[in-house]
């Protein structure tokens, strides 16, 4: 999102993090290793992890997020806190005159969604929704490839895990919905930057595990005011090839990209894109090529796979505040990411409204400020 407002460029920006679990440390690493940047604050809702952080990189450990928000060394913020709170952190954050990093999902709810665009804009602070994925070598090359392949008509994603817990992050709450808010949403980002607008959305939801309040199953058709569609199939009950392996495909008039990126290893993250000549019927009459994938460095032990994706979402983060120049991953971005996520919601209820598969305790009523999912 543009801005009017600009930091100053001759000093280092400073960075307050909110939330200092994984994604907090991930975060702050890469604001202190960058020369324009440095961490001058953190704030967890267990304040020792925030002491722990700040004793790691620099700035001071603020028990509350007010305290944070108030201190006039901090230009931005980094929120890597969990989802719950992440709207009431953007609006206070926003109020405060804080530019904003947000980890997905910037919100839950539409109301939620409409709340932060207007305060956000409102404030006139430059906004950075954390769909890293969109910078990962992988999708660069299939994005600097997809003209070769005419008009596209075609994109699909296959995300899939093995896991047997029904509970964790994914399932604990219904008001944070369920496994496709929580990685369905980085799909519906690649698609939505791979293609553009999203004009429809149909999808279907199912609880294969009974353990789990949520869904752990989630298969989606979107359609793009290209005219183009994209397929995301999301699932926690079985893996491809390897647990956690993106598998996608892009069709286009002229042929095809196919490619794999896998967060986990450096390995595995390829593309190949074949080009159909299409002079011969039942001949083979194709080409295909391996893309080249940089072997960019990593410093993340958790997850190698992405490579240096997170220092560039860092450096274009502090590039967007101070020059004023929109960021790789918007708000508006992140908002089209979330709709698709609460439209399947949607879908999934109007399908089976007297059945649904994913299962609500009573007490949650329709009104403003539920999810979709959670709706009678």
């Amino acid at each position: 999102m543009a801005t009017k407002k600009k930091s100053n460029r001759s000093a280092p920006l400073g960075i307050g993090v909110i939330g200092c679990g994984l994604m907090g440390d991930i975060h702050a690493d890469c604001y202190t290793r960058n020369r324009n940047s440095r961490v001058v604050a953190t704030h967890n809702r267990t304040h020792a992890k925030a002491v722990a952080l700040a004793e790691k990189y620099g700035g001071t450990a603020c028990a509350d997020i007010n305290e944070l928000l108030a201190n006039p060394a901090v230009d931005a913020v980094a929120i890597c806190s969990p989802q719950v709170v992440h709207h009431k952190q953007i609006v206070a954050a926003a109020r405060a005159g804080k530019h904003i990093f947000c980890e997905k999902p910037v919100a839950l709810t539409a109301a939620e969604l409409d709340d932060a665009e207007a305060v956000v804009a409102k404030h006139k602070v430059t906004f950075m929704t954390g769909h890293q994925m969109r910078l990962h070598p992988v999708i660069t090359a299939v994005q600097k490839a997809m003209p070769r392949l005419g008009p596209i008509y075609h994109v699909d994603f296959e995300w899939c895990f093995r896991i047997d817990a029904h509970e964790g992050r994914c399932w604990e709450s219904y008001r944070q919905g369920g496994f496709f808010m929580e990685l369905g949403c980085h799909a519906a980002d690649l698609a939505g930057c791979l293609l553009g607008k999203v004009v429809h959305v149909s999808g279907h939801t199912l609880r294969l595990n009974p353990k789990r309040i949520t869904e752990d199953y989630t298969n989606v058709l979107l359609q793009f005011e290209s005219g183009a569609v994209a397929q995301i199939l999301v699932s926690a009950n079985h893996r491809t090839k390897r647990q956690g392996l993106l598998l996608g495909r892009v069709l286009g008039a002229r042929g095809r990209i196919d490619f794999t990126v896998y967060p986990y290893k450096r390995t595995l993250n390829e593309a190949t894109l074949t080009i159909d000549y299409g002079k011969k019927l039942f001949v083979a009459d194709t080409k295909t090529t391996k893309l080249r994938i940089p072997d960019l460095p990593s410093r993340s032990e958790v997850y190698p796979g992405f490579f240096d994706v997170y220092d560039r979402q860092a450096a274009a983060f502090i590039k967007s505040v101070q020059t004023g120049t929109p960021p790789p991953c918007t708000l508006a971005d992140g908002r089209q990411a979330i709709e698709v996520v609460l439209a399947t919601y949607h879908t999934q209820n109007q399908a089976t409204h007297t059945q649904n598969f994913v299962k609500r305790p009573k007490r949650y009523l329709s009104n403003t400020d539920s999810h979709p999912l959670l709706s009678d």
